[in-house]
């Protein structure tokens, strides 16, 4: 059994050092489980090189049955507490901070059963995850739409970085104002300045972030305009400590996918509650 648990660790991170952590063990050890578990089947699971191991055709074949195997004993074991259930989501950090835990209060009160665990996407996962939930770009709403959250942005400033009449700001006069970007290549303000029909030549200087999580907060301390999804700064938005520069322009520039579903169990019923959610955001 320990093998297997090994493989399948060592697979999903395709890393024996990061396997190893997961599983407080040495790399070494896992390296010996893996080969344990080779020698029996008398097949390389793996393709290994200095820095990396990648599955081979074999292992990916392999990797189906017992990741399935797994789950199964894992459910049956949960199953054994009768009391409690257990659940574990991994899912974007600002989409757990500002969207998911405002909201799952409600799936405590119908599940007071369930004790939940909520990781980073960014970190990895220390536990394996029932449900994980992750980020894909898109300007389409239509490629998308399926999906389930959709992530639209519109651009927000605190109020003491503006003056005067804000309804005179024209969408161009943004561009002279500071520009914060949560990512790198400024995809968020790229979608909004196409969307707003102009180009994008931030005139006021920019800062950039690694995280919307950390652009939100420098546009709530004054530092600049940033883009964020209405959804995220709701509270912010009816506090007045955040306000929308040319609202109208509130384009789609990704979406947030369930990327492992599962249909029984605590984690079917947190599933259904995230689908109920879905439909009510999307009235």
């Amino acid at each position: 059994m320990n093998t297997l648990v090994a493989f399948s660790t060592a697979s999903r991170h395709g890393s024996l050092t990061l396997a190893a952590a997961e599983m407080h063990l040495t790399p070494g050890a896992i390296s010996r489980q893996v080969k344990q578990l080779e020698d029996a089947l008398g097949v390389s699971l793996f393709h290994r090189s200095h820095n990396a191991i990648t599955l081979t055709d074999a292992g990916q074949r392999y990797l189906t049955y017992v990741n399935a195997a797994l789950a199964i004993l894992e459910t049956g074991t949960r199953g054994l507490n009768t009391e409690r259930s257990r659940i574990v989501i991994q899912a974007p950090i600002t989409l757990a901070r500002r969207w998911l835990i405002p909201r799952i209060g409600s799936f405590r009160q119908e599940n007071p059963a369930a004790d939940l665990v909520i990781q980073s996407l960014a970190l990895g996962a220390v536990e394996r995850p029932d449900l994980t939930i992750t980020y894909k770009r898109s300007a389409d709403a239509a490629e998308v739409s399926s999906t389930f959250l959709l992530d639209r942005t519109m651009a927000v400033c605190s109020p003491k970085l503006i003056s005067g009449n804000r309804s005179q700001l024209e969408a161009s006069d943004i561009l002279d104002l500071p520009i914060l970007l949560d990512t790198a290549d400024a995809w968020s303000w790229r979608c909004w300045c196409n969307a707003a029909g102009l180009a994008f030549e931030p005139r006021g200087g920019s800062m950039a972030f690694d995280t919307d999580e950390a652009s939100i907060d420098a546009c709530i301390s004054g530092l600049g305009v940033g883009q964020a999804s209405p959804l995220f700064i709701e509270p912010e938005l009816r506090s007045g400590q955040l306000i929308a520069l040319s609202a109208a322009v509130v384009p789609t520039v990704g979406a947030y996918e369930i990327s492992k579903p599962v249909e029984f169990g605590m984690a079917g019923i947190f599933l259904e509650w995230l689908t109920k959610w879905r439909n009510v955001e999307a009235e």
